[in-house]
């Protein structure tokens, strides 16, 4: 198959995330088993207009919010000479190819933003984008989709869409490091974005009635965000008396990062929604489970009792159940053994294999 992707970051922008590490995985392993794949995406600072990653033609124009019409520009009636079918990834605002393609469209939407719009931008934008989006959502909803969880295809079904909605597993760049054993002291760990919406001001907060109540340890914090948001959380770390014991490591390399999950004994996850929380299942790799919050995403990459936690949304119940983990050692080697054996069952070459078979039936269709 010769196949487009559209998606307004592609995997070397720095801004880039789980969505496109995800989607070049499966990309990469696409051009492995014979097939031809091109990568449009914006343009940034210092990059090439063209390049070729592992196979994957990357072609680069315009920035964030003006890819989507540099992409109708290039590729407005030339894609049946090209492409036999584009795969239009949705990160917040969609390419609209159901409107301009004409040959098959691929929907690929990770999650839906939602309570995202109130957390990450300012009024009038929060509200506008929180009543359009599933207005223009409306234009895919006779389109074959592609998810990573459940929660997602029950959102988009809610939203009126008729077509095949295919769920297709998360896979996991397993590390194939050492065994690394746990902290000495009992360790919580968040890692991801420092962004208002994954609130790890609740993590925070967690913590400081986790040692109110008797519980000892630390918490780490990797990731990286704005410097105001940063110091917000360090300064809400000082007020509620936990400053020793939290240290935020800021953005770490793969090895190091990878690290930092295998000491860690839990992680801890608090977003207002994830696609899947990838994270999640790189953590469980090393047999370190999470408590989470019962969210879209979240609640499908833990699977309560047996690989972690699903809490109530609130920092009072996230931090009950850390006291009940730490203090109860045989449901903690439970769930750290389940964690790991069911982290070896996400491969992206299974995430890869179904992919195919979903556009090749989209395709016969």
């Amino acid at each position: 198959m010769r196949i487009l992707i559209l998606n307004w970051r592609c995997p070397r922008n720095p801004r880039a995330g789980g969505a496109e590490f995800l989607t070049y995985q499966v990309a990469k392993r696409l051009v492995a088993s014979g097939h031809e794949v091109e990568w449009f995406s914006a343009a940034f600072p210092g990059c090439k207009a063209r390049e070729d990653l592992e196979g994957v033609l990357v072609v680069r124009a315009g920035r964030q919010w003006t890819v989507h019409l540099h992409a109708f520009r290039r590729y407005f009636r030339r894609m049946h000479s090209r492409f036999d079918l584009v795969i239009d990834e949705v990160n917040t605002v969609p390419f609209f190819t159901p409107l301009w393609a004409g040959i098959p469209v691929y929907m690929l939407i990770y999650q839906l933003a939602r309570e995202v719009w109130w957390y990450e931008s300012p009024f009038p934008i929060n509200f506008l984008g929180f009543v359009l989006e599933p207005i223009y959502l409306r234009l895919y909803r006779r389109v074959p989709v592609l998810t990573e969880s459940r929660s997602t295809r029950d959102d988009l079904q809610k939203l009126g869409f008729k077509g095949p909605i295919k769920v297709v597993p998360v896979g996991v760049e397993h590390a194939g490091q050492s065994p690394t054993p746990k902290a000495s002291l009992p360790t919580f760990l968040y890692v991801g974005r420092l962004a208002p919406s994954k609130r790890v001001k609740d993590i925070l907060r967690a913590f400081a009635i986790f040692r109110s109540r008797g519980g000892h340890g630390q918490l780490w914090i990797v990731g990286s965000g704005s410097d105001s948001y940063t110091r917000s959380l360090q300064s809400l770390s000082n007020r509620l008396r936990i400053g020793r014991h939290v240290r935020f490591w800021g953005h770490l390399s793969t090895i190091e990062k990878n690290r930092r999950m295998a000491e860690a004994h839990v992680l801890l996850m608090a977003s207002v929604r994830e696609g899947w929380g990838l994270v999640v299942s790189e953590a469980n790799q090393f047999g370190t489970p999470a408590i989470v919050y019962d969210v879209p995403g979240l609640r499908d990459s833990v699977r309560n009792g047996v690989t972690g936690l699903i809490v109530e949304a609130t920092p009072n119940h996230l931090a009950e159940s850390m006291l009940s983990l730490m203090n109860d050692p045989y449901l903690y080697q439970c769930l750290a053994h389940g964690a790991q054996v069911w982290s070896r069952e996400l491969t992206f070459d299974a995430a890869a294999a179904q992919v195919v078979q979903a556009l090749t039936a989209a395709l016969a269709a």
